[in-house]
């Protein structure tokens, strides 16, 4: 899972990739407004961590940007801030721009790690089964991880787990409209669950060939037991 964290403090950016990482996040960096939404567009991380004073662009100005953008607008942001001065009054801007969560300089690590978890969380629609096997490929509705065989191979953010969980669903080909139906409803589009497949092929690594691109959408291929090959 891709966290992005904007802030301008070389020190605490240290502190938080090596908390992250510690946890098995792929941690990037942006050390100004303007290189953070960059990143934003280019990576399409999962959370962003976002400090509200930055050179070139501060943070609302960023989150306004990232508002804009159909591609980003829906990241969860974790606003870090330590409120002096001028950050009150960026503090209250930020509320209009809707729903963040709030950590206040200094921060504790362990308490980044369990937001960052908690943002992961949440909006996924869990179905009602707690575990769904296909061949050798098992998934946990709890945990949202995949496991094959005994091996596992990642723990996946809402929207991957939907895709995966359908695909688990559907024997033979999943069209590309049901899949955008189901998970995004009306506002989804054919690139959203482009996006998703590309990040889902990336969580799964060697594993990725299991799932498939079709004439008209994705199909998820029954995985062999270890040891044994596709027929």
């Amino acid at each position: 899972m891709r966290i992005l964290s904007v802030e301008d403090d070389p020190d605490f950016q240290h502190l938080v990739s090596h908390a992250l990482r510690n946890q098995g996040y792929e941690v990037h960096y942006a050390f100004t407004g303007k290189e953070g939404c960059e990143k934003a567009f280019s990576l399409n991380p999962d959370v962003i961590l976002l400090d509200l004073m930055l050179p070139m662009m501060n943070g609302v100005e960023v989150m306004r940007e990232l508002k804009k953008n159909k591609a980003t607008r829906a990241i969860p942001i974790v606003i870090m801030t330590a409120f002096p001065g001028e950050a009150n009054f960026l503090e209250s801007e930020v509320q209009t721009l809707g729903r963040v969560e709030y950590l206040r300089k200094p921060i504790s690590m362990a308490e980044l790690v369990k937001t960052i978890q908690r943002l992961l969380g949440t909006g996924a629609a869990t179905p009602p089964s707690a575990v769904w096997e296909r061949g050798a490929m098992r998934l946990a509705a709890d945990s949202k991880a995949v496991w094959i065989g005994e091996r596992m191979i990642a723990n996946l953010p809402p929207k991957r787990f939907e895709v995966l969980y359908h695909l688990m669903q559907n024997p033979g080909e999943a069209p590309w409209e049901d899949l955008v139906a189901k998970i995004w409803g009306k506002a989804g589009t054919k690139n959203d669950l482009e996006k998703t497949i590309q990040r889902l092929r990336e969580d799964l690594g060697p594993e990725s060939y299991l799932l498939a691109t079709t004439r008209n959408g994705y199909q998820l291929m029954a995985c062999p037991p270890p040891g044994k090959a596709l027929p």
